[in-house]
């Protein structure tokens, strides 16, 4: 069965074709990186570009075991880049020896479009940063949205689309899963990913790592996603010290195994310092840890819809108005947006108390409450109030 074509994620990266910035794909391990690089590489021939001016270099293959070696890379691309302009596509640059060197290099010393992809976010953000400073642009890769994991395993009528939803939410995105995948097989390869990650992404990186500590807290941030979260609650729930603990978040959040939502101040307008929340980047890997405090379904729904907002493009943070808390604070070319979600609002206190928020908020702005109740999409009071599944297939 064919891959699905990321749209979203293509359209995004040719804004910058032929610019002089690096195009850097980032994301957890898994989660499509190498895949949308290559319908890129399929659209530029589309496009007219002669096959001999494309470098793809996968280094996950064999094959291309000498280039880790940057110098030998370096020289391979100079050989055929003589003259003319290239598109060099490199795939997991992280294990080249070098490569920043290399890529600083390549784009001193020949005419090229360099795209690179990394697991890793402390190698492909903070030194990035500072060896190409703003040289560089990175993308942001997730796993499938629902929209996406439909085009896989389309319903015959809306009636299969509730099917589809409670599918995606226990299995989660990761384009590895096809319809009729036995669940057993499924979480047993979304463990396999999620012990690569913390060899490779995290344990890897420090020596003397308690690798037993590292996998409690993962699943215990897994069991906490949509819950503030710090160095402190992680110490005392797992008996190590406020530094170390600290540490080992630091390490963890660079896998992108997590993203924060920073707290913000909706009256002034501004990030507060206090605890962030934690949501998971595929709600499939959170289902791979033992069954630890509460497995809340509302909080799913929210990583759910947290996910699909930072897929939008929009920068996500955790709304507080004095004694209340919006779910969501949105923020997009300086427009503000406001989003609860709630499992259920049948309820009529219930109802009041997810609306309660939008009343305290002053000024322009998208409100909208996501349910999961079966509604059809209103407008109340200034609030849209839409199913969550009609949500992310807009």
């Amino acid at each position: 069965m064919n891959d699905v074509i990321r749209e979203n994620y293509l359209q995004k990266i040719s804004k910058f074709r032929d610019q002089d910035v690096i195009k850097i794909l980032t994301g957890v391990r898994r989660c499509g990186k190498s895949t949308i690089m290559k319908q890129y590489i399929q659209r530029l021939l589309d496009e007219g570009v002669s096959e001999e001016d494309v470098v793809y270099v996968n280094m996950e293959s064999l094959s291309n075991h000498r280039f880790e070696d940057g110098m030998v890379l370096y020289r391979h691309i100079s050989e055929i880049g003589k003259k003319r302009r290239l598109y060099v596509f490199l795939d997991e640059v992280q294990m080249i020896r070098g490569w920043e060197r290399v890529v600083n290099s390549l784009k001193a010393d020949m005419d090229c479009d360099i795209y690179l992809t990394g697991s890793n976010a402390y190698l492909l953000s903070t030194e990035i940063s500072t060896l190409l400073t703003g040289r560089s642009v990175s993308f942001m890769i997730l796993p499938l949205s629902f929209k996406e994991f439909l085009e896989l395993d389309p319903p015959e009528g809306l009636h299969g689309i509730p099917e589809r939803f409670s599918r995606y939410v226990h299995l989660g995105g990761m384009p590895f899963i096809r319809p009729g995948d036995d669940e057993d097989v499924v979480f047993q390869r979304l463990g396999e990913i999620k012990s690569d990650i913390l060899l490779k992404d995290v344990c890897n990186r420090k020596e003397r790592i308690d690798s037993v500590k590292i996998r409690k807290m993962v699943d215990y941030m897994f069991s906490e996603a949509g819950n503030p979260l710090s160095a402190e609650n992680l110490a005392n729930r797992l008996k190590i010290s406020t530094s170390t603990a600290g540490e080992y978040l630091s390490l963890i959040m660079d896998s992108l195994l997590f993203y924060k939502a920073e707290r913000f101040d909706v009256k002034g307008k501004e990030v507060l310092s206090t605890m962030p929340k934690i949501y998971c980047v595929d709600t499939g890997l959170r289902n791979t840890q033992p069954i630890i405090g509460d497995r809340d379904y509302g909080r799913v729904l929210e990583n759910i819809v947290f996910l699909e907002l930072l897929r939008r493009g929009f920068s996500v943070y955790a709304g507080k108005n004095g004694k209340h808390e919006i779910d969501f604070v949105t923020v997009r070319n300086g427009r503000y947006g406001y989003v609860q979600v709630s499992q259920t609002i049948v309820d009529e206190e219930v109802r009041k108390r997810e609306l309660m928020p939008f009343r305290t908020v002053t000024g322009n702005g998208d409100r909208l409450l996501i349910v999961a109740d079966p509604v059809e999409k209103t407008e109340a009071d200034g609030v849209t109030v839409m199913n969550i599944m009609d949500f992310l297939l807009e």
